[in-house]
């Protein structure tokens, strides 16, 4: 598992970059020294080597000054630009980020050798294990194991386990030593995991160390011939040594072994690219798309791949689309009372930068108006799974043991997988929210040309209006052709920075949109909730006045206890104003409001706080109650915490116990959240 996770952590398999296959003399591809001068003409910033550098610097130049046609759609615009996120990747041989001469310098051909023996496998990983070990830190070894608890008996594969988390978290920091000495010590410790074996080797790739890589990998190979990550690993390696045919048998094995990562398919696609199958590598990237709609980068590469025979469908601007969306806006802020004064131009009205500026934000309106109608479709699904999951702990309200029992089960199920059914949900709905931007992006982007005439239009009008203040001057034909042409070279700059350059840094921006979580509404459909369920801890002993028969012997002495602690509270309590000390935290609290609540705490050794939260209090005769859910704020610490307490008083003096879980912290620093 920890080795198939490698893709999630490196820059490895998946942005392989193969040797172009002219290194080996394939039909169709230019010779060597020609091959080797074509990346020069992506050298926008003049540096001595095409990288990620040299595209953002043409994409803050606004798409202009661009000299190749990469998507072949006829036109050298901005979609090209983007293309060269996936040029580069199929330039860069040595996965370094960047390409140059080096890139095209040849290399000696590899095979896959015979699977060594164990003995052979053993004195590797020693040595490669004893050379890391030198330039980590001394304690290693106990960092390793730093959050098990001391009194915890460990078995062999659990040790295995912690040392492959080492290894990623040594790939993840890009240190190889670490993750040599992690994947290493994991094989040590249990020489039956094909993954440790299997990561190790890649590193040894990544360290240019080829001989030793492609024994582990034929020893992990014969372990596990199914393994995926081991076939990428060697489909990385020989396309970085122009093998492609080699290479292209091991990455397709990998999709078909494990078609449900999208990174294989990523990996596939570039070496597909290299060998100028571009509909194959088409169908790959859209695979890789659609598997994880959370990767702007995969979005982009499907979107910069039409082939030949398929340039990129855009869809044409139609005027009246934005006309209509223009004046809907206008009259919606009619009914609001907005005076005409206040109230937009309409669209016909409208300057040419004006319109184009517009645009964007149209099509924001568009989709945050989607967004909201998916967004309440995911929260009632989570709503739904949440209410499913409650009812197999509801009361039957027949027997208050058999309910409270079932109250107290609840409880741990409840509040460990409501947050996680509302957080996937949210998820999800922040990948539809990435993805609906993407796509607006590329629809934005495909009105460049319109974006461009705005400009030259706007140019034009402004340069008109900037020489009409001039129109009485005594100046000579000569002197005017010159005014004139100056006053359109000045006008065109603003333009161009107004009306094109910034909907195209919109674009770009919107394209390369990453999914996070969306925070969903409140859910339309009837359904309880976590609050309803936690609010039975109040109730369930109110129903024995309800309900006969229900409480026939008090509490009852199979009655669970819930398995969380509890506190003695001491209060003051005032309806609305609630003021408490806790003995044993020695904390004061005071809270005011219904439903929305909010508060101030101290304590000696931290001093005062601030909290705010949702919830509910009650009393009936001597018995009063409270559930609430707090985010609260002391000493830079943001917790979100759940409270529940029941309490007996006479008056506004009560005494009663507390529970208060921990659901979430965060730290607060130079401004940054860190959970």
């Amino acid at each position: 598992m920890a080795f198939i996770l490698l893709v999630a952590f490196l820059p490895s398999p998946m942005f392989a970059s193969p040797l172009l296959s002219l290194i080996h003399g394939d039909k169709g591809n230019e010779n060597c020294q020609s091959s080797s001068e074509s990346w020069r003409k992506y050298d926008i910033n003049a540096d001595g080597k095409f990288d990620s550098g040299d595209i953002n610097e043409l994409i803050n130049r606004g798409g202009q000054e661009i000299s190749f046609d990469l998507n072949h759609d006829g036109k050298k615009d901005m979609d090209d630009a983007l293309a060269l996120f996936l040029k580069l990747s199929v330039l860069d041989r040595s996965c370094n980020g960047e390409v140059d001469d080096s890139d095209y310098e040849p290399v000696d051909p590899i095979s896959l050798p015979e699977a060594p023996d164990i003995q052979t496998v053993r004195r590797l990983v020693l040595a490669m294990v004893s050379k890391a070990r030198i330039n980590l830190p001394f304690d290693i070894e106990d960092q390793a194991f730093r959050a098990v608890p001391p009194d915890e008996v460990m078995t062999l594969a659990d040790r295995a386990y912690l040392y492959q988390i080492a290894g990623l978290s040594g790939l993840a920091q890009r240190n190889l030593d670490a993750a040599i000495w992690g994947f290493g010590r994991s094989f040590q410790t249990d020489e039956t995991s094909p993954g440790a074996i299997g990561s190790l080797g890649f590193c040894m790739a990544a360290s240019d160390k080829d001989d030793e890589a492609l024994l582990l990998l034929a020893y992990a190979r014969e372990l596990f011939p199914e393994s995926a990550a081991t076939a990428t690993s060697l489909g990385w390696m020989f396309a970085r040594h122009g093998q492609n045919d080699e290479a292209l048998e091991y990455l397709r094995q990998a999709v078909a072994n494990t078609p449900e990562i999208a990174q294989y398919h990523m990996n596939l696609g570039v070496l597909l690219m290299r060998m100028g199958r571009e509909r194959e590598a088409f169908e790959e990237f859209r695979e890789a798309a659609e598997r994880d709609p959370d990767d702007p980068g995969k979005f982009l590469f499907f979107y910069a791949t039409k082939p030949p025979e398929e340039p990129p469908v855009k869809k044409p601007l139609d005027p009246e689309e934005f006309r209509k969306a223009r004046d809907i806006e206008i009259g919606e802020m009619q009914e609001l009372g907005y005076s005409e004064e206040e109230l937009p131009e309409p669209w016909d009205q409208m300057s040419p930068c004006d319109q184009a500026t517009t645009i964007p934000e149209i099509l924001e309106r568009k989709n945050a108006a989607r967004m909201e109608e998916i967004a309440r479709q995911y929260a009632n699904d989570a709503a739904s799974r949440i209410d499913e999951l409650i009812k197999g702990y509801w009361p039957k309200w027949k027997n208050i043991t058999e309910d409270w029992n079932r109250y107290v089960d609840g409880v741990q199920v409840i509040s460990r997988l409501g947050p996680v059914i509302m957080k996937n949900a949210e998820k999800m709905a922040g990948n539809e929210s990435a993805s609906l931007t993407r796509e607006a992006g590329a629809e934005l982007l495909g009105y460049s040309s319109f974006f461009m005439e705005s400009a030259i239009r706007q140019a034009e009008s402004d340069a008109r209006e900037a020489v009409k203040r001039f129109s009485h001057a005594p100046l000579s034909a000569k002197a005017l052709v010159e005014l004139k042409a100056e006053a359109y070279k000045d006008a065109l700059k603003n333009a161009m920075e107004y009306c094109y350059k910034r909907q195209i840094d919109q674009a770009y921006r919107w394209m390369a949109a990453e999914g996070t979580t969306y925070g969903l509404p409140n859910p339309t459909i009837e359904a309880l909730t976590t609050e309803n369920f936690f609010m039975l801890f109040l109730v369930i002993p109110q129903r024995c006045f309800d309900i006969k028969g229900y409480c026939p012997d008090g509490e009852g002495a199979d009655a669970k206890e819930p398995n969380v602690e509890y506190s003695n509270t001491v209060g003051i309590d005032l309806f609305i104003i609630k003021i408490e000390w806790n003995p044993a935290t020695d904390e004061f609290e005071l809270n005011l409001g219904q439903g929305v609540m909010v508060g101030m705490t101290w304590k000696p050794e931290t001093g005062f706080g601030v909290q705010v939260g949702l919830g509910f209090h009650g009393s009936a005769g001597f018995m009063s109650g409270e559930a609430a859910v707090w985010a609260r704020l002391d000493e830079g610490i943001l917790t979100i915490e759940t409270e529940m307490e029941n309490s007996l008083g006479v008056g506004p003096i009560n005494y009663g116990k507390e529970k208060c879980v921990t659901q979430a912290a965060f730290s607060i620093y130079n401004g940054e959240i860190f959970l």
